[in-house]
Parts: C-alpha cells; structure tokens; sequence
C-alpha cells in the first residue's frame, strides 16, 4: 500500500492541516513521510522581481537577488523543520527535501518516486481564492502519475470515505486500491454510481460489490440520477463523506470540476478531502 508518502509543503497555514492529513494516514499504514519544500524559481527570475529591482533603480543580478535566495531557503529550512519536529512528536520516520524550480513540476516530478502525494487543495491564496482551486494543486494533479490526496483546509480523522464508481478502467484500479487502503485504515466504504439509466447502474454497482464481497469491509451501495459532476460533491455533502475517491480519469468532468474550475458549491471551500487514484 502507501509506504512512501510525498508532503508537499508550501509555508501556508495550511501546511498544518497537510502535516497532520499525511500524519494521520502514516501512522495507520505504518509509512515514512518526506517532506517538500520547493522554491519557486519563478520568484526569483519573475517579471515582479525585476519590477521591484527596477523601482529600486538596481538589476536584480545584484545583491538584491541574492538576499532574495538566502531569504527564501531560509525559509523553506524553517518550514521543513516544522514538519520534522511534528513528525518526530508522533514518532513517524520522515525525511525533508528542500529544492528548487518551477513548483508543480518539481512536485511532479517528485511524486513519481512516492506512493502517494499529499498537497494541499489551496495554499497562501487560501482567503482569496475560496471558490478556487489552488494552481499549484491543479497542475500537480492534473500531471502526475501517482496517486494525490487533496486535503480542504482543516483535517479531523477520516471516518466515512465516498468511493465515486462508473465502471471505467481508472475507477475500477480506484476500486482495487480502496479495498487494500481501507482495509489497513479499517473503515467502511460508500460506493457510488451516479446514472440516469438504472438497469446500467445496479449492472455497475453489482460489478463492484462482485469484487468487494470477498474483503472483510463494510460497504454500502447507492444509485442515484443526474449529472456525477454535481451528484458526486453534493451527496458528500448531504451524507457526511469526510474523503471522496476517484479514478482520474473515469469521472473527467468531475475530476475537472475538483481541480480548479470557478464553481458556486460552497462545498469546495472545505467539505471533503479528494483522493484521485490512477
């Protein structure tokens, strides 16, 4: 299962609430957690660098650009030492990357040698963008291979995860990862099919309990109409699911929906964390 997990950390109170998301999980799976602090390159050699320099009357090849850097690694060392002092209270393994790039890429990249990424869904933007996903969060998991776990903005124990199924093939390798994650987490499952057919849907839902019917686990099944990009959110919302999962690309438009596009549900300011598998 998750024995290596990626936390991305950016310096956003958030950062909290992704610590003790990735903590929580780690010392359920008994995994080791490698911390990430990237320094955005783009803010050293951005336009807005060399405006200020400009301003300033100086070229930011100077000593300017420089104690901007120094500035910055500091940080990202304060911010990865944080996370190991948290990590070290609880007892879980970890280890700290500090690096430097364009920060969706370097995380991107990263989460290739990981077995799961855990990012917050949105960072220092975080009052002025309630209705947004973050753009560093968008990119990461629209790019990267590995599973990513999108944590809202506060974290309370996982108790009852939403498990979005269509049939497709992301979903079912989304399906086969639950049983072995939850299983370890010991907690139940809802399984959902949103279909305005219904002998399809009960045809789907009875594929996924033919698979989940050999595992020790509590599952529920639902059928539901309408559209999975509305249903999806909103019946976690009405049922309490603390922790949606998803195939990346089976559920497009809802993965679509989740990963940044402007929306009027207030559920996405925090209501359910977002697990999309692949």
């Amino acid at each position: 299962m998750y024995k290596s997990i990626l936390v991305c950390l950016d310096g956003s109170p958030q950062d909290g609430t992704v610590t003790e998301c990735a903590v929580w999980v780690a010392d359920r799976l008994k995994a080791t957690l490698h911390g990430l602090h990237v320094k955005d390159m783009l803010t050293l050699e951005g336009p807005l660098l060399y405006d200020i320099s400009g301003a300033l009357s100086f070229i930011p090849q100077m000593n300017f650009l420089e104690e901007t850097r120094k500035a910055l690694e500091q940080k990202g060392k304060n911010i990865l030492s944080s996370f190991e002092k948290r990590c070290a209270e609880v007892g879980i393994p970890c280890q700290s990357y500090l690096e430097e790039g364009i920060v969706h890429r370097v995380i991107a990249n990263k989460a290739e040698l990981h077995d799961l990424t855990v990012i917050g869904r949105r960072g220092l933007n975080y009052k002025l963008e309630k209705d947004l996903m973050g753009s560093t969060t968008d990119r990461v998991v629209r790019r990267t291979k590995a599973p990513t776990l999108a944590v809202t903005h506060e974290f309370t124990d996982i108790h009852s995860p939403l498990l979005a199924y269509d049939g497709s093939h992301e979903a079912r390798k989304a399906l086969t990862s639950s049983v072995r994650l939850l299983g370890e987490l010991k907690l139940p499952l809802t399984v959902l099919n949103v279909n305005n057919h219904q002998e399809e849907g009960r045809k789907t839902l009875e594929e996924a309990k033919e698979h989940l019917d050999p595992y020790p686990l509590v599952v529920k099944y639902d059928l539901i109409p309408g559209s999975p990009r509305q249903e999806v959110p909103d019946y976690a919302r009405r049922h309490k699911h603390d922790l949606i999962i998803l195939g990346a690309r089976g559920h497009r438009g809802i993965v679509d929906f989740i990963l940044g596009s402007t929306t009027e549900y207030s559920l996405w300011q925090g209501a359910a964390h977002v697990l999309v598998d692949r």
